[in-house]
């Protein structure tokens, strides 16, 4: 086939196009593959750093441990837009640095000391629901699931 300046100017076009949108930011999605979601636990700590931001959002709290000693905490959330539709309230604000917060989440599977945040309960007592799937207690043999 020969080339001709048409086709060269529709090839290079066509070329731009799929460069623009390969380069384009898409949605990702997160497995909760890290995260033991048949587990709810609730810990209670003191903000060390909240970050609201994409494309997840961190909430890192220190907290005592059973030894009287402290351990940082790192609760992964969604992105911003996403917490905001799941409650309104949420904003980079919610939260301040030194906050005694508690969080109810699913646990990291691998053990270490975080995990992805369902319900951040704030200082005054206001309960924030999280983007995140809810973590469902296990049902004993049995029961049926509600």
């Amino acid at each position: 086939m020969i080339a001709t300046p048409g086709r060269k100017a529709a090839a290079l076009a066509l070329a731009g196009l799929l460069a623009m949108a390969a380069s384009a930011p898409t949605p990702a999605h997160h497995s909760q593959v890290l995260f033991d979601m048949t587990k709810c636990l609730a810990l209670t700590g003191t903000v060390r750093d909240w970050q609201f931001q994409s494309p997840h959002s961190w909430l890192w709290i220190v907290a005592t441990n059973s030894k009287g000693t402290t351990d940082v905490w790192g609760f992964e959330a969604s992105s911003p837009p996403q917490m905001v539709e799941a409650e309104h309230r949420w904003n980079r604000d919610v939260v301040k640095k030194g906050d005694k917060v508690t969080v109810k989440y699913s646990p990291l599977k691998d053990g270490r000391t975080g995990g992805a945040l369902n319900i951040l309960t704030l200082p005054d007592g206001t309960s924030l629901r999280a983007a995140t799937p809810a973590c469902q207690p296990a049902q004993p043999a049995g029961v049926p699931a509600k």
